[in-house]
């Protein structure tokens, strides 16, 4: 069995030092599962059985510091640059029906790639360096 949660949209999205607040962070919790143990059931957001991805993006963009974050044909990247706001909404979304489902590859670096759409791509390693 599981309950359905939900946070308000927060008033203040940064606080005065440029970080996403934490009321900020909470929100996307609104497209997350909360794994339960024992006595305390699994939980969900209100908006994670209906998806909701785009929606998500476009929240994910009012948060993101500096132009790193590329959305277009299908495909989400998000590039943290190595600031801890964004590491702070990688690991918001880690918990969510997009991290879930959309995933694809991480690489070193703070670089994130998703397929958002089901466009034919093909996702594969490659050797970078010969033996």
């Amino acid at each position: 069995m599981s309950d359905t949660l939900s946070w308000d949209y927060p008033e203040n999205l940064m606080d005065d030092e440029g970080y996403p607040t934490s009321e900020a962070l909470d929100y996307i919790k609104n497209w997350a599962i909360i794994w339960g143990r024992d006595e305390n059931p699994t939980k969900v957001g209100q908006f994670f059985s209906e998806g909701k991805y785009e929606e998500l993006i476009e929240y994910i963009r009012s948060i993101w510091v500096y132009d790193s974050m590329d959305y277009e044909d299908g495909l989400l990247e998000l590039h943290t640059v190595g600031w801890s706001g964004n590491e702070s909404v990688i690991e918001e979304l880690r918990k969510t029906k997009l991290w879930l489902t959309k995933f694809r590859c991480h690489r070193t670096g703070g670089h994130y790639f998703f397929q958002i759409e089901d466009k034919g791509y093909d996702w594969d390693v490659i050797k970078l360096k010969d033996e």
